[in-house]
């Protein structure tokens, strides 16, 4: 095999196994959000029992969903920079 064909064979091998590991972790993801977009709905049904807790939960909910979300951008432009360092 030519160091081309060597190469461009690791390449895909490598981008290959981070969009799988970046699927795995972006299905997690979807799940979290899915059972938090449940959980919202329902406190906003039964809005009078929003107490400090509820509150305070629900910021720090919506806090997490934002940092994971920049996080998973950020993970697919390294996936992205694989493709483009080759």
């Amino acid at each position: 095999m030519g160091k081309f064909k060597a190469k461009t064979k690791g390449k895909n091998l490598l981008l290959s196994q981070a969009l799988l590991n970046y699927y795995d972790e972006f299905a997690n993801f979807n799940e979290d959000c899915a059972f938090l977009c449940d959980a919202f709905a329902c406190l906003a049904d039964n809005y009078e029992v929003l107490d400090e807790y509820s509150i305070h939960g629900l910021a720090r909910n919506a806090h997490w969903l934002k940092q994971r979300t920049k996080e998973l951008k950020e993970r697919l432009k390294q996936i992205r920079t694989l493709d483009s360092t080759y």
